[in-house]
């Protein structure tokens, strides 16, 4: 009897050991998947990280693209107010507006160069502000317009373009989508 109990209990350990290695095989495989190294993709469009310490606030998109203002208006974007570009180091133009209820800013460069070098830039050091503040989720920042409440915590670069995004980087990569249709 007692070779018996021992092995249900053995057969019992098993299939709980079983199911750890079948778990520890998907996260595997999941984790390997996802390679930082390459472009990552959000809903067909092309991304890839930036630097690795804004790697979760920041994204590179549609590098041929070249972008006016009527294409983000085309694409959903509400304009609200335009800003002086003083504030912005080699910006053509800069508007505030929404997208899907999320505050965001657009600035216009002459060509993706521009925007992927001076206007990465100066957005990181827009969205650094937060980190200075608290964290990567801080109490506020300001944008190009200094009056301005609005609290942005991610930035992405779109074409010749740059935006910078209320709460995420989800909510640019999302307007995004929509411009590379």
């Amino acid at each position: 009897m007692s070779n018996t109990m021992s092995r249900i209990s053995f057969f019992k350990h098993t299939r709980w050991l079983l199911l750890a290695l079948l778990f520890g095989v998907m996260v595997s495989a999941i984790a390997c998947g996802s390679n930082s190294d390459s472009p990552a993709t959000a809903s067909g469009v092309l991304a890839s990280e930036t630097d690795d310490g804004l790697a979760e606030v920041s994204r590179i998109l549609q590098p041929a693209k070249t972008l006016s203002l009527e294409d983000y208006v085309a694409a959903g974007w509400k304009k609200s107010k335009q800003f002086d570009t003083d504030t912005v180091p080699d910006a053509n133009d800069i508007w505030y507006g929404f997208f899907n209820a999320k505050d965001i800013e657009v600035r216009f460069f002459e060509s993706h160069e521009v925007a992927k070098t001076v206007g990465f830039e100066n957005a990181s050091e827009a969205i650094d502000q937060s980190f200075r503040e608290g964290g990567q989720f801080g109490s506020s920042n300001r944008g190009a317009g200094s009056s301005a409440v609005t609290k942005y915590k991610a930035f992405a670069v779109v074409g010749n373009t740059v935006m910078l995004c209320e709460q995420s980087v989800d909510s640019c990569i999302a307007l995004a989508n929509v411009l590379g249709k």
